[in-house]
């Protein structure tokens, strides 16, 4: 614990190593101290803003404001709550702009706003929806378009639309490229094409159901995100999960990783053209998830994770003799690759994100790392296994596309050591899983994370007294990593760029749009 929070909330924490009840310190802060931690912490570095949100009171006029906080250094999670009453709420993203895309989320939900009257972005809620937009506080009714910013282009420049609808096999996204011919000079992103209110959807869930929901956030991320969810309501309950079910979900996070990555590279190798590489990419995803399926009984990996553990292990022998015979493939695929110039010519300083613009806007994952930003909780908030396990970071300095790939090639070497070194463990009639008892959650919350293959994966979770989710908030890792993509664009890139980038960030509309 830094000096500066114990000294702003008067706090004696728990040595290392043990948790605090619910998974993370939740402490009560006055809308001042709230300010004054937001604006320390923002100076200092001493915390990550890692994410915000709220969650309504029974009271009908009075929500409380949760800004989770991330002690990297010192693997520890707080979450700060401040209660607010009225339509304004302090303005955080004046102080850390990791902030403002979830001040704008908390005022299409909930109704209130920063009290800095600053425009709002749109994030969910497209135009001329007022009646059917579906809210966390149903009872809001009154309209918000006019707090949003007008969406204008000035001077000798035009919007070219590109979107929603895409290529196949391509999520449904509106770009606004701003530009006088060529060159981007800005860039709209509306995601809300994919909105599906899933946090709405799971209030008054049982937890089996919402699992369900947590899962199909984004599909391509079913464990991350699962883990996360999972590990909320296990701390809620005070559960800890198994040894041999910790190691199935270390398993399933790696194989995940790898297939992710694959993917990455092979639309890396779409967008710039090169259709042999792509195909060979391609043959080694299709092994992948050939692979996943034998293993766990799904390609995608869906229904591996449960409170408590895990549904099932793996085949072993499946394990042992398809994924590394795949991921050698994949070595040699990336290694013509990386000796094809017209290939890295497209990926060097295209889509560039400084190391000081990745710590303001709070990104995560691969993103991050290439970068310079070393964030990875599997280092540095490691939960079983990883926490006995020699974590390197895979990292970069330039921030481009190749970079960003360099970071996936070394991430996918690891994951396969990491598989491999849990197989001798895994006991195929072993328990899986530890009991569980669903009223242990009752009047309870908690806050849980997981290392996605896109980055930070966060969950937090609240409990009625019959054991039902009264409110979810779930935080892919695409929703922390959509807000650097306009930046990227900007940085001298033309039109036939922007695929390139889109595939070197590797995020999903429906993980943003939720």
């Amino acid at each position: 614990m830094t000096p500066s929070l114990a000294s702003l909330l008067d706090l004696d924490p728990p040595p290392r190593g043990r948790p605090w009840p619910g998974g993370a310190l939740t402490a009560t802060v006055d809308e001042h101290r709230l300010a004054a931690i937001t604006e320390e912490f923002a100076r200092t570095r001493d915390a990550r803003l890692a994410d915000l949100f709220a969650t309504e009171r029974h009271e009908p006029t009075t929500v409380d404001l949760r800004v989770v906080y991330a002690f990297d250094r010192e693997d520890r999670y707080v979450v700060l709550q401040c209660p607010v009453a009225g339509h304004l709420f302090p303005a955080l993203s004046d102080l850390d702009p990791a902030a403002f895309v979830e001040e704008c989320e908390i005022y299409e939900q909930l109704g209130i706003r920063p009290d800095n009257r600053k425009p709002l972005n749109r994030v969910h809620m497209a135009p001329n929806v007022q009646g059917t937009f579906t809210r966390l506080r149903p009872r809001q009714r009154e309209r918000l378009t006019h707090q949003h910013a007008p969406h204008t282009i000035q001077g000798q420049a035009f919007e070219f639309p590109f979107g929603p609808v895409r290529v196949a096999g391509w999520e449904s996204l509106y770009m606004g490229l701003v530009t006088t011919g060529e060159e981007v000079l800005d860039l709209f992103l509306f995601h809300w094409h994919k909105h599906r209110a899933t946090e709405r959807r799971m209030v008054g869930a049982t937890l089996d159901r919402a699992l369900f929901w947590a899962e199909r956030v984004e599909g391509l991320c079913a464990v991350g995100n699962a883990t996360a969810f999972c590990h909320a309501a296990e701390s809620a309950a005070g559960v800890v999960v198994c040894d041999q079910g910790a190691r199935v979900r270390c398993i399933a996070l790696e194989l995940e990783r790898i297939y992710n990555h694959t993917a990455a590279i092979a639309m890396m190798c779409q967008t710039t053209g090169l259709s042999v590489g792509q195909a060979d990419t391609e043959i080694v995803l299709e092994l992948l998830l050939r692979c996943n399926a034998a293993a766990f009984g799904h390609r995608y990996l869906f229904g591996v994770v449960c409170p408590g553990g895990a549904r099932r292990a793996p085949d072993v022998a499946v394990l042992r003799e398809q994924l590394p015979a795949a991921c050698s493939e994949l070595r040699r695929v990336i290694g013509a690759l990386m000796r094809t110039n017209s290939f890295l010519d497209r990926l060097e300083a295209t889509g560039v994100v400084t190391a000081e613009h990745a710590r303001r806007l709070g990104l995560v994952g691969p993103v991050a790392r290439a970068s310079g930003v070393a964030v990875d909780l599997r280092h540095d908030h490691p939960q079983a296994p990883y926490d006995a396990m020699d974590v390197t970071i895979a990292g970069g300095e330039a921030g481009d596309a190749l970079s960003r790939m360099q970071v996936m090639r070394a991430e996918v070497d690891q994951a396969l050591e990491f598989v491999v070194a849990q197989l001798d463990a895994i006991d195929p009639d072993g328990a899986t899983a530890t009991g569980w008892d669903p009223a242990a959650v009752a009047n309870r919350n908690g806050l849980g994370w997981a290392e996605s293959a896109r980055g930070e994966a966060l969950a937090w979770l609240s409990f009625d007294a019959a054991g039902r989710i009264s409110r979810a908030r779930l935080r892919p890792a695409s929703a922390r990593n959509w807000r650097a993509f306009d930046e990227a664009a900007r940085a001298g890139n033309v039109f036939t760029d922007i695929p390139i980038i889109e595939a070197s960030f590797w995020l999903t509309v429906a993980g943003a749009a939720r």
